[in-house]
């Protein structure tokens, strides 16, 4: 029998990343949960829940969700006021629509100084899988890439990523290959922000590069501008 109390939550995190990672796990497939972030209190408990939701249930009842989830499968009690949800509003993107991004400060990436601009991306939802375009801007040549994954929050991310590093593989002619390493949304003060990792090729060079972006209309724009973001300067120096 797994024991109750903090006795159960030192057990199943401790001082163990594979814990929290299984509590992380559990609760990102909760409804409306888009992203989780665990505080550990560095005595093999949780300290904080931090939740970003733009559509399902209200907050309190996400709160109760995580309530019963954690004491359902782990025996875990957690004071309420240890949650927190903030809550936005997500445009519809059930339908393949183009976005136009109206801040060139954030979508536009100097590259040696040339501009590679963001003009629009579309996601379609379709027997359960997420399809994104992203359609670039370099010089006067225009550049789409498109990524497919399963239509779940945080792998409409990686999608959104993808496809903007496949656009921009093209506006390069190949000669710089680009892997998403991570991607992933948070809060910083209070502030929603996506945060990726890119794996970038030239050659025999390679380097991770880190971006971020403000969630500003959706989370799946901040992906794509936090990819630019994380390889809008080496590209440049690589050429």
């Amino acid at each position: 029998m797994t024991p109750d109390g903090p006795e159960a939550m030192e057990e199943v995190t401790g001082l163990d990343p594979w814990g929290l990672r299984r509590i992380e796990h559990l609760l990102s497939g909760l409804e409306g949960v888009d992203a989780i972030k665990l505080v550990p209190d560095g005595r093999g408990g949780i300290e904080e829940i931090h939740v970003l939701s733009s559509s399902g249930p209200g907050a309190k009842q996400i709160v109760r969700n995580i309530e019963s989830a954690l004491m359902a499968e782990f025996s875990v009690e957690i004071d309420h006021r240890k949650i927190s949800v903030a809550q936005m509003q997500e445009p519809d993107i059930s339908r393949a629509e183009p976005h136009p991004v109206h801040s060139p400060a954030a979508a536009v990436a100097e590259t040696g100084g040339r501009e590679v601009l963001l003009e629009t991306f579309d996601i379609e939802r379709r027997g359960g899988q997420a399809i994104c375009r992203v359609k670039l801007h370099k010089g006067e040549s225009e550049h789409v890439g498109e990524a497919e994954g399963a239509d779940y929050a945080p792998v409409r991310l990686e999608v959104a990523a993808s496809a903007v590093l496949r656009a921009l593989e093209k506006a390069y002619e190949a000669r710089v290959r680009f892997v998403i390493s991570d991607v992933s949304s948070t809060q910083v003060a209070g502030q929603p922000l996506v945060i990726a990792l890119v794996r970038a090729f030239a050659g025999r060079r390679s380097i991770t590069l880190p971006g971020v972006s403000q969630v500003h209309d959706s989370l799946e724009e901040a992906a794509i501008l936090a990819c630019l973001d994380a390889t809008n300067r080496w590209v440049g120096a690589s050429r």
